[in-house]
């Protein structure tokens, strides 16, 4: 979700810091997904009680990445952020996922801001790490850039959970696969568009759009073509659960010329095939 917030921050010119937060009380104890829901959920709070800033700092992994759009260390940039005087952010998740080995999860969900007498909205995209202390902390924050909204649409209240992966040892080298696969939806990407994407997608994955938000994947072959085209793809990072079941992967899609597009993707694994749930691009 960070992304999303992110990138409206950045859109407003706001962000994040570390800081001892509230949200430690709801993981402890608390089974390995409904923690990660709590962490996201406790994070919107503490945007609402320190700020916006002061939360994206107490909730970042001392390796977190923001892509600004190029991947940067959080940590240092927030350092250097404050928040814009009279914007606010709320968000909530909506949609979740977590690996077998309770490491790696993400969510995903609705994002909204109001700059003054603008309402502005769009979709976050997080993805959480939790370490040995069995904090959730993230690891990735991205999002689709924020449009005008019309008036101030609620928020969900449900999150849905997709399924984990199918319990099977993966055999060879997970990271080499994961590669692999990306490497095949990036190449079909350069000649088909978000027709490569299709197959891949898992039956309950989700693109995320600009102007369009989430789309489940029966909608998402009634979207509209992306009749840009791009000349290469370029992988800038990877993180991959314990159990090798659950991956996300974030680079860059360059065109022959203009700007390049930055997409963050969240890969599962059932046995030895990788399918995308979440495909985002930028």
């Amino acid at each position: 979700m960070a992304m999303l917030r992110h990138h409206a921050i950045f859109a407003a010119a706001t962000f994040a810091l570390l800081f001892p937060s509230s949200f430690a009380h709801a993981q402890s104890g608390a089974d390995p997904f409904a923690s990660l829901v709590a962490a996201e959920r406790d994070f919107a709070a503490d945007a609402q009680r320190i700020g916006i800033t002061g939360a994206f700092r107490a909730h970042a992994a001392s390796d977190s990445v923001l892509l600004t759009p190029e991947p940067v260390a959080a940590p240092e940039r927030l350092a250097k952020q404050r928040d814009t005087p009279g914007l606010t952010l709320e968000w909530h998740p909506s949609v979740a996922g977590i690996a077998r080995s309770h490491d790696l999860g993400f969510t995903t969900g609705p994002y909204r801001m109001v700059d003054g007498g603008r309402v502005l909205a769009g979709q976050f995209l997080t993805i959480w790490s939790r370490g040995a202390d069995g904090r959730w902390r993230w690891f990735l924050d991205h999002g689709l850039p924020p449009q005008a909204a019309e008036g101030a649409a609620s928020l969900p209240t449900q999150v849905i959970r997709l399924a984990d992966a199918a319990q099977a040892k993966p055999e060879g080298e997970v990271g080499q696969s994961l590669e692999l696969a990306e490497q095949a939806l990036n190449a079909g990407y350069l000649e088909k568009g978000v027709a490569a994407l299709l197959p891949v997608l898992a039956e309950d994955g989700y693109l995320l759009r600009t102007h369009v938000g989430s789309i489940a994947k029966p909608d998402a072959a009634r979207l509209a073509p992306d009749t840009r085209r791009f000349a290469r793809a370029e992988q800038l990072g990877t993180r991959i659960s314990g159990a090798g079941d659950l991956a996300a992967s974030y680079g860059r899609l360059v065109p022959a010329t203009g700007a390049p597009a930055y997409y963050v993707r969240v890969w599962r694994r059932d046995g030895v095939t990788w399918q995308l749930l979440i495909d985002e691009l930028v």
